[in-house]
């Protein structure tokens, strides 16, 4: 390695450590959202985009999908500055008669290279970019010398030009170092190899003096000889590169998943490194620097814009948890005594609320039929039309595959991401049914923008036009005028970014049921009560839940965990529950800064397992209501939508001789002290609706089934849930 190509590239390294140095702090305060909860933020951003169930009452350490991650194609044009050291590529026996040239000139030339491009994140805001694809920077090259000739037998000097032109095209590598020190703004540096896949030169003289031309070995005359059409000879296979560069990358979606990256490079030949050189031959150079712009198409599998509005739902949602049920250690190691960990109590939770110290697990299976209601609004992004990603979406030439029993494993909430497929297979069967789309704007930030509301239900329409094929005269599309009382509830601004859907066709709308053998699960909430000292300060902590050495539960976090720890089996994954009548265990363990690891003793609780064949006799219907109105007098008798639902009930479910529970749920908008009763007046409010013997009416309180960060989320948890059991024979 020469003395000078260690000084670029200790240059280019202190350049790199010294962006570091001035960027790392930017980097981490402007780009990484960190104002989003230290607690449950995987689940938070992973939930917003996908609906997906979130635990309640839990603390994990910070795992935000990385935002980083890239994949693309870019197409640039290149400014290439030739920097020749030849009087000639392919030497000939002309060059001897040249007046004294030391070289020829470049012609720099404006061309092109495209390619595909690969991103990863190494640590924070650094990580390595890969690019793969072909340049073009050929040019032509020439200079001029005098030769004697003579006119008339009278000598004079002839002035000649020698040309070179080249074809040049490489197949490029890069491996380039990025760091961000603002969210959208990357800079590179790094290098690049070339793989000569076509080194073509076209050389030859050139008579400069109009009335002179040349007479060729076979008599005719021409303005040029000595003309070469060949490979370069000696030309290097793998020339070498600097580069360095800078993108600025423009969101073209809402979540930042497809973006548009203006970007501009500059590749740069070491001038006294051989290596570097496009021949191999010391005595003859030749460099090229290339100034590259474009753009790129870039795509992220992940979410990479978090705005306010997120990270204020997410900050809220963190508020569930009081401050003083999650406890953060010494971050700095002060002590070597291991850290101590108690398990202080183990209950469960019935669904009043009661508790009992060391229950019984009690898993009953049950041959059972639950409702999927079909709730009609898609909501969309503050100030966008776009349905959004997490609506499922098929090809029209895969609907007809489609099928709706496919759903029957799926919760309610991905049940509902397929609305629009539900609703476009039934249309295809209810030829004369027809759809009324109602586009909303929220009051507050969109204003009750018209436009914008009427775009977001054509863009429903065009889905089930295009995808499903419904004439487009059965569908009609409106808009409607919103109202906000309180201008600061972005929840509700959340709610009225939407597009209703109703039809003239009951069946259109109606509920979807599924048989199923499932479990109910007694008591629905098993809740730990543990605190961990480490005076040496907290590096992780885990709670394992398992039977016979099998896990069904295990929860880690970081610095920060909570006091109290709910496990929600009514919600549970059925695989995730006891699988047999041995007893489950229950343990904490904690790990300090100085690697020092305690476990709490095993606690156990008995399990019992009652099979089909003892509940022989029995049918379990599930049925949920959903109400359009809210507060004390939801689930009255003055809500229309519930009188509908609950005649659905009575007319299918409710047999003679049934035993009928009743419980309310609201979402986590209402605080938990003013929840239960309120619950509690919901549900009591269907059972005097039904008005039946051996109704039992309970509150449940605030519910995390599906993700309250979510319009959707919220709606799904707000419902009164009636559980009817009938004898059958």
């Amino acid at each position: 390695m020469t003395t000078q190509f260690r000084f670029w590239l200790v240059t280019a390294l202190v350049a790199l450590a010294h962006l570091t140095v001035t960027s790392f702090d930017t980097a981490f305060a402007q780009d990484r959202p960190n104002s989003l909860p230290t607690t449950t933020a995987k689940d938070s951003i992973r939930n917003a985009q996908t609906g997906a169930q979130q635990p309640s009452n839990t603390t994990q350490a910070t795992d935000i999908p990385n935002p980083y991650i890239r994949y693309g194609i870019y197409g640039q044009g290149s400014y290439n500055q030739h920097q020749p050291g030849f009087k000639d590529l392919v030497p000939t026996e002309f060059g001897v008669k040249y007046s004294p040239v030391t070289s020829m000139t470049g012609v720099n030339g404006l061309l092109f290279s495209a390619g595909g491009l690969l991103e990863l994140p190494i640590a924070g805001p650094f990580g390595i970019s890969l690019r793969a694809g072909y340049s073009s920077f050929g040019a032509t090259f020439r200079s001029q010398g005098t030769i004697p000739a003579s006119y008339d037998n009278k000598p004079f000097d002839l002035l000649v030009g020698y040309f070179a032109e080249t074809q040049l095209g490489t197949i490029d590598g890069q491996l380039l170092l990025w760091l961000r020190p603002l969210r959208s703004l990357s800079l590179y540096v790094g290098g690049t190899a070339g793989y000569a896949i076509q080194r073509r030169v076209r050389q030859y003289e050139k008579s400069l003096d109009p009335n002179f031309i040349w007479t060729l070995p076979n008599g005719q005359g021409s303005e040029t000889r000595a003309e070469f059409n060949q490979d370069i000879p000696n030309f290097r296979t793998v020339p070498l590169w600097l580069t360095g560069g800078i993108s600025y990358e423009i969101p073209l979606n809402a979540n930042g998943t497809i973006m548009l990256a203006p970007e501009v490079f500059y590749q740069f030949q070491l001038p006294s490194v051989a290596l570097f050189s496009l021949l191999n031959d010391p005595n003859r150079t030749w460099r090229v620097n290339s100034l590259r712009a474009g753009v790129s198409l870039r795509f992220s599998p992940n979410p990479t814009i978090f705005d306010e509005a997120e990270v204020k739902r997410q900050q809220e949602q963190q508020q569930q948890t009081k401050p003083q049920d999650v406890v953060t250690t010494n971050n700095k190691p002060t002590s070597n005594q291991p850290p101590v960990v108690k398990l202080y109590s183990i209950v469960g939770v019935a669904t009043d609320g009661s508790e009992t110290p060391n229950p019984m697990i009690r898993i009953e299976e049950v041959l059972a039929s639950k409702s999927r209601p079909i709730l009609g609004s898609i909501f969309f992004s503050e100030n966008f039309a776009t349905i959004p990603d997490r609506y499922q979406f098929i090809n029209p030439a895969d609907r007809s595959r489609f099928k709706v029993e496919s759903l029957a494993l799926q919760s309610d909430i991905d049940t509902y991401y397929h609305l629009l497929n539900i609703i476009g297979q039934r249309m295809t069967t209810k030829t004369k049914a027809k759809l009324t789309l109602t586009g909303m704007a929220d009051a507050v930030g969109e204003k009750n923008n018209k436009t914008l509301a009427l775009s977001r239900a054509d863009e429903v329409k065009k889905y089930l036009v295009s995808t499903w094929g419904i004439t487009a005269s059965r569908i009609s599309t409106l808009t409607r005028t919103t109202f906000q009382a309180n201008r600061e509830d972005t929840h509700e601004a959340e709610e009225n970014r939407r597009v209703e859907i109703t039809s003239d066709t009951p069946e259109i709308l109606e509920e979807l049921r599924f048989d199923y053998r499932g479990k109910v699960v007694t008591p629905p909430v098993v809740k730990a009560r543990f605190d961990i000292e480490a005076l040496a300060g907290l590096q992780a902590w885990k709670l394992e839940i398992a039977q016979d050495d099998t896990p069904l539960k295990t929860v880690r976090g970081g610095e920060t965990y909570p006091k109290t720890f709910e496990w929600n089996l009514a919600n549970a994954p059925l695989d995730s529950l006891p699988q047999t009548a041995q007893e489950i265990s229950l343990r904490i363990e904690a790990t300090d800064r100085n690697s020092r690891t305690a476990r709490s003793p095993f606690t156990s609780l008995p399990v019992e397992m009652i099979s089909t064949a003892k509940t022989k006799g029995t049918r379990t219907e599930i049925y949920h209501i959903y109400s359009s109105m809210q507060g004390v007098s939801a689930f009255s008798s003055a809500d229309a939508s519930v009188q509908r639902q609950l005649l659905t009930i009575m007319r299918k479910g409710v047999k003679p001789g049934a035993k009928i529970a009743i419980t309310g749920y609201v979402d986590a908008r209402l605080s938990t002290d003013n929840a239960k009763a309120l619950t509690e007046q919901q549900a009591q409010n269907v059972a005097n609706q039904l008005n039946m013997p051996d109704i039992i009416a309970a509150g449940g309180g605030v519910a995390s089934f599906y993700n309250n960060t979510l319009p959707e989320g919220r709606l799904y948890n707000r419902f009164v849930q009636v559980e009817i059991k009938s004898a059958v024979k």
